[in-house]
């Protein structure tokens, strides 16, 4: 295997994995002036786990007293506006409601209220069934008692990492798409990663954050402790007529674990998830069965929601990592999840929920653990500011409207491939385009020509998300618009 060329022989950290783990990872070692190299096997950041979720920021009330993740959940929620301030990312703290039908729900609830006092959460309430009608007035009446968190909050995903990634680069750290990791070695000082069969770069430490692939990357260098058994996760979005009707985001305890409604940033209800198993290659599908539960329970919930419009139904992976050991029980917590070799690899293997509200201390949490194999004693620089792209969006000859339910234009879309897009959903990701009404239907044959001149690619190589997913076949009709 060759050097990778054109590349500097040795990095301090290389990351696997362009999720918001590996993102934050990222932004957090280069703000320590490490040399970093984050590489991703996609075409793009947020392309796997971490671009399905429910988009929310918990309290922490879930979490027993004294562990890392009640910590860092505490933390981060604590201090996500800021975060959000620094990377010009939007984010609402809508508070959640913990709402129970029957008596094992009501254990439930007053089990995590009294976890929730513990962990010294600000503003926890137990609400009885009229309050929290006069919260959330559309709530089921069967709902006898609710734990209300004021400090819970919704996010975009999407918006997080790519913010993270481009605060990362602004620093200095470097990016390498397409790149999978295929072998992984160590020689003298200096891990050796193969990248596609083909090339090696070299590196003092290894972060990996693959996210579904973790375990399996792990094992590219040694037998790993914790495995990954993939998930399904089913979600459904709303398009409601009345823009209050749900406030705050809703967790259901029945006598079986029921799903989450929340309000989105961007008006929708969004419901879910409903799991069921698959595996690391599973196509991203919806079930008859899973959606059919999804609007049961969500008419449960909130029974209005019935008589809204749904725009889509979604699916993602989710981890559900295990000790080989034994693989009959699920690992809880986050302590066994963060592995260390002791040698310079250090493993994420199956983070999930609080995953994305811990990701910004998860990546402080790693980049100290690099440090001190290391030996550095940095100075840690801010979050820079978020770079500004506005070269086409505010230019008057791009403000023809491509996505006519969201209002994005031309010159968006246009500032969107300036930032790194290089499909219809990265443009999607970067402005809001086709998450209205239609979903697409109008904006993304339009979006599609312009990924194609733009980056001189011909329309049948133009994706919607990546390999798999050309948007044209070849011979279709080219002249969309």
């Amino acid at each position: 295997m060759r050097i990778l060329d054109g590349q500097p022989s040795v990095y301090d950290t290389v990351i696997i994995g362009g999720g918001l783990l590996g993102c934050f990872c990222a932004l957090n070692l280069a703000r320590c002036s490490l040399k970093t190299l984050l590489l991703e096997k996609r075409e793009d950041v947020c392309t796997g786990i971490s671009k399905a979720n429910t988009a929310v920021i918990y309290p922490g009330y879930d979490n027993r007293p004294g562990t890392l993740k009640t910590t860092l959940t505490l933390k981060a929620n604590r201090d996500f506006e800021k975060l959000c301030q620094k990377l010009n990312v939007s984010f609402s703290r809508c508070g959640s409601l913990l709402i129970s039908e029957g008596p094992k729900g009501r254990q439930t609830v007053e089990k995590k209220y009294r976890q929730g006092i513990e962990n010294q959460i600000p503003g926890l309430k137990l609400l009885s069934a009229r309050e929290l009608s006069e919260l959330e007035p559309g709530l089921t009446p069967k709902a006898s008692l609710g734990l209300y968190a004021p400090s819970a909050g919704t996010v975009h995903p999407w918006e997080l990492c790519i913010a993270a990634w481009e605060a990362a680069k602004e620093l200095g750290a470097q990016t390498m798409f397409h790149s999978e990791v295929t072998g992984i070695c160590k020689k003298d000082a200096y891990f050796h990663l193969e990248i596609n069969h083909k090339h090696t770069v070299l590196s003092r430490s290894v972060i990996n954050c693959a996210g579904i692939l973790a375990d399996q990357v792990q094992a590219l260098y040694t037998e790993p402790v914790i495995r990954i058994r993939p998930e399904l996760a089913e979600y459904m979005l709303f398009e409601p007529e009345k823009k209050d009707l749900l406030k705050h985001i809703i967790f259901y305890e029945t006598e079986e674990k029921g799903i989450s409604l929340v309000p989105t940033l961007n008006g929708k209800i969004l419901a879910g998830p409903v799991n069921r198993p698959a595996n690391a290659d599973s196509p991203l599908s919806t079930s008859d069965a899973g959606q059919k539960k999804l609007l049961a329970e969500s008419e449960k919930i909130l029974p209005k929601i019935a008589e809204e419009k749904k725009l889509r139904s979604f699916s993602g992976l989710r981890p559900n990592p295990y000790d080989p050991a034994d693989p009959q029980r699920s690992l809880r917590g986050m302590e066994p999840l963060i592995t260390d070799t002791k040698d310079g690899l250090i493993s994420l293997i199956g983070i999930k929920t609080p995953g994305l509200t811990c990701s910004h201390e998860l990546g402080k949490l790693i980049r100290d653990k690099v440090l001190d194999f290391l030996h550095i004693d940095p100075v840690v620089k801010e979050i820079p500011p978020r770079p500004v792209f506005r070269e086409y969006s505010e230019n008057p000859a791009c403000q023809k409207i491509l996505c006519r339910c969201e209002g994005i234009t031309s010159g968006e879309v246009l500032d969107a491939i300036q930032r790194g897009a290089t499909t219809i959903d990265g443009v999607k990701k970067r402005t809001g385009s086709g998450m209205g009404l239609c979903q697409g239907s109008h904006c993304s044959p339009r979006i599609a020509e312009i990924l194609s001149s733009t980056l001189s690619v011909p329309m049948e190589q133009i994706t919607k998300d990546g390999p798999g997913s050309c948007y044209l076949s070849p011979g279709c009709q080219r002249n969309l618009l």
